[in-house]
């Protein structure tokens, strides 16, 4: 029986597990309350770890830290039994996680992971491709999907790194679920984008039907319902936000070929610019870098959507082969 890498949870913990890992520890969770408890707390734990360590987290620091912590420990670990109680063991858990690690889970099983079948898309391409159920997705540029090689029969999982839209079949007796390092979001009959690139926070946008969103962090809690014509961000920090006024058409605009900006940071533009283009996009100037851009564009040349962003916002951009800096324009002397 396999039990949980405890490498591979802590990366599932920081958001830096891939679409098997990730699948691996779900599976593991399953609809084990008590389990997922106790997960909810280890989480929150890690959480501020992360923050004490800030800027640069380190996963595999954080571990080294936890077996420092062990070997000091004058009494060997005990297993943990198989009936323990999540209120006892989360502060148990909160002191380990003071040096950056996970004990009791070692002794749990964890389910095996499911094949899985992977679908990427390079920088400045996108694919469209059907799923033997018959849903649909869009994959944007630079975005990885996992799909199992067999849906199991009580649900349709899969696992999005990136920017993906979906057009899914129903099916009242296997729902079918997004996965993302944020949370899941359930498809209820419906059409929807999903953005996970983990470089701003995610986004989740219906077109038609509805959808439930879940968090991990939060397993005890409520779905947050959306319907059609809402768009909602989920923070890294675990918390949902419906936005008013949104436009659920711009946030589709790239399945039809439109790259848009409605009020969007200088710096997240430069990334979907890099991605849509097949560039290395970086702002250096932290202010400059917050300055909100707005646009729409198609088929016109890097160049000239360069031209204008960087005009609008006080700036400048220089090429370095396939890499463009953009940086503020230096007053004349």
């Amino acid at each position: 029986m396999m039990t949980v890498d405890y490498i591979v949870l802590g990366r599932y913990l920081s958001g830096q597990a891939s679409p098997e890992e990730r699948a691996a520890v779900e599976a593991w969770l399953g609809a084990d309350a008590e389990r997922r408890t106790a997960v909810a707390a280890l989480q929150a734990a890690w959480a501020a770890d992360a923050r004490q360590y800030e800027p640069s987290y380190d996963t595999d620091a954080a571990w080294r830290r936890l077996r420092r912590g062990l070997a000091q420990t004058a009494r060997p670990a005990r297993s943990v039994a198989s009936r323990w109680r999540p209120p006892a063991i989360a502060a148990g858990l909160v002191v380990l996680l003071g040096v950056g690690g996970v004990w009791w889970l070692g002794a749990h099983p964890v389910a095996r992971p499911p094949a899985l079948r992977e679908y990427a898309t390079p920088k400045g391409r996108r694919a469209v491709f059907r799923l033997l159920d018959g849903t649909e997705i869009t994959l944007n540029a630079d975005s990885r999907l996992g799909v199992p090689v067999r849906f199991a029969p009580r649900g349709r999982d899969v696992y999005l790194e990136g920017e993906a839209y979906f057009s899914v079949v129903h099916d009242g007796a296997r729902p079918f679920v997004v996965h993302t390092a944020g949370g899941a979001i359930r498809a209820i009959g419906t059409r929807f984008v999903v953005h996970a690139y983990g470089d701003a926070a995610e986004r989740v946008a219906v077109a038609e039907g509805a959808v439930a969103l879940a968090l991990p962090a939060q397993p005890g809690a409520a779905e947050t319902r959306l319907r059609a014509g809402q768009v909602a961000t989920l923070s890294r920090a675990g918390a949902v936000r419906v936005l008013q006024g949104a436009d659920v058409t711009n946030e589709l605009a790239w399945t039809r070929g439109r790259l848009v900006f409605t009020s969007v940071p200088l710096s997240e533009a430069a990334q979907r610019l890099g991605r849509w283009y097949d560039l290395d996009v970086l702002v250096i100037d932290s202010t400059l870098a917050r300055r909100p851009i707005t646009g729409s564009y198609s088929s016109e040349p890097v160049s000239e959507v360069l031209t204008l962003i960087t005009s609008a916002v006080g700036a400048r951009y220089e090429w370095s082969g396939r890499s463009v800096t953009i940086s503020m324009v230096r007053a004349a002397r």
